[in-house]
């Protein structure tokens, strides 16, 4: 008996004969696909292009005249003020990786393959820095352990100990920066560590080796791709800070490529656009030079590839008597970092004045919250952020749910290049991302109206956290099956029916978590108004980043408990009630 194979559901019968199943589920690009892709690349890519131009025009973009010149590139290159900040900043980067990756990689591995006691309870002290503001660990580190601070005062006073690091030199500063990107080390690798199947260490040791040196020899060489991706991350983004330098680094007159243009565009009379936007693509080509070396570095990515199915659980390495001590060196460096300087901020808050020789449950004191209350700015800058935070977050939300369905769920032609727009602000940092808009505004919109409104500083925020929101949403719209979308359009929905009713419906807890991850980043980020917010719409992070540069009072610190209050209680409501988990 022969048996004639008909066509497979979901595909055309030959031409010689009628369609014998269902029609092709190929989709052809529509209107509303090269809608999103050209409204996408034009707010995410489009406002770069006014920053090469400002940096190759003679005046302003938003007067009349001026010419193409070479000017602007001459002036920032033979300034030793720049080269100056240039080296300070690969200094300081190159410090805070150091760091970071030796602690990150460290905790890494001794939190998730050792029997390390409190091993949840470090490894939660360890990334609760990257869920909180940064400056608020800056004013913590400020008021407890620099040279006037209230532990090192202590120390020195009461102890013959004493803090061996000024945190106003490039050390100190690397020192308070560590607190931040050694989390970021710190999730990289132990995901790696996490995917590791543990029968390759099993061979090490049937060949003689002891658990701990299969752990150092086997498991160790496998986070090379993750060390390398953290690393050059960390560097990247400690090249391009700015709050750190402009508090700490002040009073030394330690500059860096951040503030140099910070201080040429805010300071400066008049302001040297020019410069500053040729200093910008100086950094946006550093940056994203730094991704491309990641990528030769790390090279074919499947020579690490450990597990092709599911891997074993993890097994636990016991290191006998020595975990008690590592444990030790843990809870010291974890008080240290963390725990100490988020006291300070505290007890900053609500004191008059926070120093050893007075009791602090003396001057107790709600005064500082008082003039934040008091003070309209200020009290302003709160709402504006948790107006931008929350309706921006929401908007943000669905657009990347909308581009990452276009951009992975379609036959459009031009969804390569999509999906690359939407991980491109990964490469901005957060000052080119201000400038290039406020350029965009200055050009489109010469009255001002959109740049002095909070829906352009939201914009520039949803468009600086759009990376963030993509690597949080993509994995789940990665893990829905196809054949559910297959299964609606057989039944006669059209494509964007079946990716709203399936794809979304059921990618629902990713874009709540994208939420909650994109309200806190828009909440606490301050380096994108740097360029847009006037005296109408003041933001938190940048009124307090401006208060902290001028100011070590507690007004500063109030606002940091502020932060982390509302941080925590989103953080809180999200783990609750839709069942985000932050450190994911």
């Amino acid at each position: 008996m022969t048996v004639t194979a008909g066509p497979r559901p979901g595909t055309a019968a030959p031409e010689s004969g009628r369609p014998r199943g269902p029609r092709r589920l190929s989709v052809p690009a529509t209107a509303g696909h090269y809608l999103i892709w050209a409204v996408t690349l034009v707010v995410v890519v489009g406002p770069v292009v006014p920053i090469a131009l400002a940096s190759l025009w003679s005046a302003p973009l938003y007067r009349s005249g001026g010419h193409l010149t070479l000017g602007n590139f001459r002036d920032l290159l033979t300034d030793p003020a720049w080269w100056a900040a240039v080296g300070n900043s690969a200094a300081f980067a190159a410090l805070t990786t150091v760091s970071s990756v030796l602690f990150g990689v460290g905790a890494a591995v001794l939190l998730t393959r050792t029997d390390v006691p409190f091993r949840r309870l470090f490894a939660g002290l360890l990334i609760l820095p990257i869920m909180l503001p940064g400056l608020v660990l800056i004013v913590g580190w400020m008021a407890m352990w620099a040279p006037s601070g209230y532990v090192s005062s202590w120390l020195e006073v009461n102890t013959v100990l004493w803090f061996p690091v000024d945190l106003y030199t490039l050390p100190g500063m690397a020192l308070v920066a560590t607190t931040v990107a050694a989390p970021t080390v710190f999730l990289f690798c132990r995901t790696t560590v996490l995917a590791i199947d543990p029968a390759l260490e099993d061979a090490a040791r049937s060949a003689g080796a002891g658990p701990l040196r299969a752990l150092v020899s086997v498991t160790v060489p496998l986070l090379r791709p993750a060390v390398l991706t953290s690393a050059l991350l960390v560097f990247a983004i400690s090249f391009e800070v700015l709050g750190l330098p402009l508090i700490l680094g002040f009073s030394n007159n330690i500059t860096f490529v951040s503030t140099y243009l910070y201080d040429n565009w805010i300071n400066a009379a008049p302001p040297n656009q020019g410069l500053v936007s040729a200093g910008a693509v100086f950094l946006l080509v550093c940056v994203s030079g730094l991704l491309v070396l990641r990528n030769r570095l790390v090279g074919d990515a499947s020579r690490y590839t450990t597990v092709t199915g599911k891997a074993a659980a993890t097994r636990v390495v016991g290191l006998g008597p020595v975990r008690w001590a590592l444990a030790a060196v843990l809870a010291t460096a974890l008080g240290v970092l963390v725990v100490v300087p988020l006291a300070g901020v505290v007890m900053s808050a609500f004191t008059s004045i926070l120093t050893p020789y007075v009791t602090p449950w003396s001057v107790l004191t709600t005064a500082n919250f008082q003039a934040i209350a008091d003070h309209p700015i200020w009290s302003e800058s709160i709402v504006n952020s948790l107006l931008i935070a929350g309706v921006g977050g929401l908007l943000t939300t669905a657009a990347i749910a909308v581009v990452s369905v276009v951009a992975h769920r379609s036959a459009f032609r031009f969804r390569g290049s999509l999906q690359q727009a939407v991980v491109w602000p990964r490469m901005m940092p957060g000052l080119v991302t201000g400038m290039a808009f406020f350029w965009s505004f200055a050009i489109l919109d010469p009255s001002g109206a959109v740049r002095g409104s909070l829906w352009g500083i939201g914009l520039a925020f949803a468009v600086r956290s759009l990376a963030l929101g993509y690597g949080v949403f993509y994995p789940a719209l990665a893990a829905i099956g196809e054949d559910l979308v297959r299964a609606a359009r057989t039944s006669g929905a059209t494509w964007w029916q079946a990716a709203m009713s399936v794809v979304l419906r059921l990618s629902a807890p990713a874009m709540a978590a994208c939420f909650v991850l994109l309200f806190v980043s828009m909440l606490n980020d301050a380096d994108p108004a740097v360029f847009l917010v006037t005296d109408r719409t003041p933001v938190m992070g940048l009124t307090m980043l401006q208060l902290a540069a001028t100011s070590t009072g507690g007004a500063v610190a109030a606002f940091g408990v502020i932060q982390m209050v509302i941080t925590l209680a989103v953080l809180g409501a999200g783990r609750i009630f839709l069942g985000v988990r932050a450190h994911a």
